[in-house]
């Protein structure tokens, strides 16, 4: 199973907390997307994406987890043929939901 994790930030703190874990998560085998200075697609701030699969899986997560209090991380499946659906059904989230704009997927 592939996964994405979205790393979001509202501030230049976050900011700076978000991209300080680039190069863990990239350490451990996992894909970085570009990041994005302003909200794309359903993601209501800017972030990175970051790509992940069963063989990382509780290492990314468990590591992600710990920032829990400092920003918002969206976690989903990517089965590759329902995004809608990856965003919500297969979603969860560490530190605070945010409210995704959906409307993209109804194309």
């Amino acid at each position: 199973m592939q996964y994405h994790a979205h790393i979001y930030w509202e501030n230049d703190t976050e900011k700076k907390e978000a991209l300080s874990l680039r190069l863990t998560l990239h350490d451990n085998g996992c894909g970085l997307g570009r990041i994005k200075e302003k909200p794309i697609g359903p993601h209501p701030f800017p972030m990175y994406q970051v790509m992940y699969d069963t063989n990382n899986k509780n290492f990314v997560e468990n590591y992600l987890q710990r920032f829990s209090k400092k920003i918002s991380i969206l976690l989903h499946e990517d089965i590759g043929t329902d995004n809608k659906r990856d965003h919500t059904e297969g979603a969860r989230w560490i530190g605070k939901k945010l409210k995704l704009n959906l409307e993209v997927f109804d194309y």
